[in-house]
């Protein structure tokens, strides 16, 4: 399990925790707020320098959904994203949902194939 995911399990994990309880405790916070700083620092969330994106991960999301497959998994190679982490990101950090209904299983698989005999 990459760092990257195991920051994303443990931020469900009290996510879960606060909702069934109703309220965060201040340790609770501050731990979120903690594995937040930490998630800044994965490769999805390298910041780069373009118009319309300011993190990586956002950047091949992008290319995925303007079919340009071979290039997105080009850019997971270069900057050593895996499908798991890039898949991870798109949970977290898609907030409206944009590529919900993009990224099936059928298509996650297929960018796993790809990714394992390209990179």
């Amino acid at each position: 399990m990459s760092e990257q995911a195991k920051i994303l399990a443990e931020l469900q994990e009290i996510i879960m925790s606060v909702i069934s309880s109703g309220s965060a405790s201040e340790t609770e916070g501050d731990r979120i707020d903690a594995l937040e700083a930490l998630l800044h620092q994965q490769k999805c969330y390298k910041e780069i320098d373009h118009k319309e994106y300011a993190y990586q991960g956002e950047e091949i999301a992008d290319l995925f959904s303007t079919d340009h497959t071979m290039e997105a998994i080009d850019k997971m190679c270069e900057c050593q994203i895996t499908p798991d982490d890039f898949f991870g990101f798109i949970a977290y950090h898609d907030e409206e949902e944009e590529f919900t209904g993009m990224f099936t299983k059928t298509f996650i698989e297929e960018v796993n194939k790809l990714y394992r005999s390209k990179c």
